[in-house]
């Protein structure tokens, strides 16, 4: 039975004539709620997907992969299921008042004509598709495309919303995406470069450095950030200004910005303490007296 021969059936049931216009009232309503109420099974379906991906990691401090697809899938699915019945809804209204097959022969005409002038709105869509099936990224990684970088809010087909640090929405469309850069997938890595005066023992301060590595390590509310134990390369470059001394360390994704800044902090308070100089750009001027007999 179609959905526009359940007005008729429910005024035979009832023993009640309906008039033409009020069974076509009656069915698009009934289109409308048929329409409704399948895309909000569909969102419980996909929220109940997403919940799942949930229960399974069981890092409550860190979204998962399998997480951030999840919550990737559920909304390019809900966006879909949107756009798929309000068209299918639409279609079938249309119907209970006019023939929509020559209407859809002429639609086929003018997309075709309208498909030559969409062809960056195609390049989106495929190019979306494949960002989703090759799970470049998701909603919730922190990536940088091209010259913007920022939280990825939402992916859609057509484009990608990344909000910055500044707190600006950046809108891009997928057909303009070439490269992109994800700061966040699997584990992320954090690069501390010190510079310290000429004058210091470079050994002692190496050891410094580790000893702060060390019990950054060691602190129970700091050690779930890390990956694996801090690093102390040694010296990276004999700059103008001082000794630069570097090292590095793996965290979970999205933690390294956070480690870094605790990790300077430390390193900051224990140079104060130990009274290891943090040099600071300087210049010295020689100044040369000149003969009395060349004024």
């Amino acid at each position: 039975m179609q959905v526009t021969e359940i007005p008729g059936r429910i005024a035979e049931f009832f023993g009640i004539e309906m008039s033409q216009a009020v069974e076509k009232a009656v069915a698009t309503v009934v289109i409308c709620f048929v329409a409704w109420l399948g895309f909000q099974v569909l969102k419980i379906a996909t929220k109940r997907l997403q919940r799942r991906f949930e229960a399974v990691s069981s890092d409550t401090d860190t979204i998962s992969i399998e997480q951030k697809r999840a919550q990737t899938l559920t909304q390019l699915l809900n966006n879909a299921a949107g756009v798929a019945l309000g068209i299918a809804a639409t279609l079938t209204i249309f119907d209970l008042f006019v023939d929509i097959g020559p209407l859809l022969a002429g639609v086929g005409v003018i997309g075709l004509a309208i498909s030559f002038g969409a062809q960056s709105l195609v390049k989106d869509v495929f190019t979306g598709f494949f960002i989703l099936m090759e799970n470049q990224f998701g909603v919730g990684d922190i990536v940088r495309i091209e010259d913007k970088a920022g939280v990825v809010e939402n992916m859609t087909l057509r484009v990608v919303t990344l909000r910055d640090l500044q707190g600006v929405l950046h809108i891009i469309p997928n057909g303009n995406i070439t490269s992109v850069s994800n700061l966040t997938r699997s584990w992320a890595r954090v690069v501390v470069d010190v510079g310290v005066a000429y004058r210091e023992d470079v050994d002692r301060v190496l050891g410094v450095m580790r000893e702060v590595a060390e019990e950054l390590w060691s602190d129970p509310e700091w050690h779930n950030r890390f990956v694996e134990q801090p690093l102390v390369l040694g010296v990276d470059q004999l700059a103008d200004s001082g000794v630069v001394i570097r090292a590095w360390a793996s965290t979970r994704p999205g933690k390294q910005f956070e480690v870094r800044r605790e990790w300077l902090r430390r390193i900051k308070k224990r140079f104060d303490a130990e009274g290891i100089e943090i040099p600071f750009p300087h210049r010295t001027v020689y100044v040369r007296e000149l003969p009395r007999d060349a004024t």
